[in-house]
């Protein structure tokens, strides 16, 4: 279920969004600050064709470094702050979480040559582009498409189907698993339209 046509579910409490950021940002910093989380959380390709599915998750709150995370929680705040006002906790969760594996996922299936990843910005892209879509499904205003529009110029810009080492090998950028994290947000949009739509009819 998505959010009402008066405004993102109506009657939740407005700290939904930031409840949710907060356990982000906790899992995060656990995951980015513990020795050896790295190695134990991120995604791997070897680790996960040996059934270590868990990774599929996991990867997202490990970071490479205390600046790779710090960028990736200002992103998450951006969005809260301007997307999921009103938003109930369960469908910030629901989009969180098909993000997270969607996102997993493709790089799997998608991206063969890829062996390893790590951080939020798949789950990122994930929250932008669907919170954005669902905005804009629910004629809700300009900010929705003006966050959906400039969801595709980044992504375009980045190139996302190439993967790139990025400017140093401290933090390399996997740009592909932006257009995958958007591209499951996107999905979990339209598929959550409809099913309002249906239980409204």
């Amino acid at each position: 279920m998505i959010p009402a046509t008066e405004g993102p579910l109506r009657g939740t409490l407005p700290q939904a969004r930031w409840c949710a950021c907060a356990i982000i940002a906790v899992l995060s910093v656990a995951g980015t600050a513990t020795p050896g989380a790295l190695g134990a959380l991120a995604w791997q390709r070897a680790a996960l064709d040996s059934g270590q599915w868990l990774r599929l998750l996991t990867s997202h709150a490990a970071h490479l470094s205390l600046h790779h995370l710090l960028f990736n929680l200002i992103g998450l705040l951006l969005i809260a702050e301007l997307l999921l006002e009103r938003w109930r906790s369960v469908d910030i969760a629901a989009l969180g979480l098909v993000s997270a594996l969607g996102t997993s996922l493709l790089l799997w299936q998608g991206a063969p040559g890829l062996q390893w990843y790590a951080g939020l910005s798949g789950l990122l892209h994930g929250l932008w582009g669907g919170a954005a879509l669902a905005g804009c499904l629910l004629a809700q205003g300009w900010l929705y498409v003006s966050a959906l529009l400039a969801l595709a110029v980044k992504l375009v810009w980045l190139n996302p189907t190439a993967v790139s080492a990025g400017d140093g090998p401290a933090m390399p950028v996997v740009a592909v698993a932006h257009l995958y994290g958007a591209v499951s947000g996107l999905v979990w949009a339209v598929l959550a339209w409809i099913g309002r739509r249906r239980h409204l009819d």
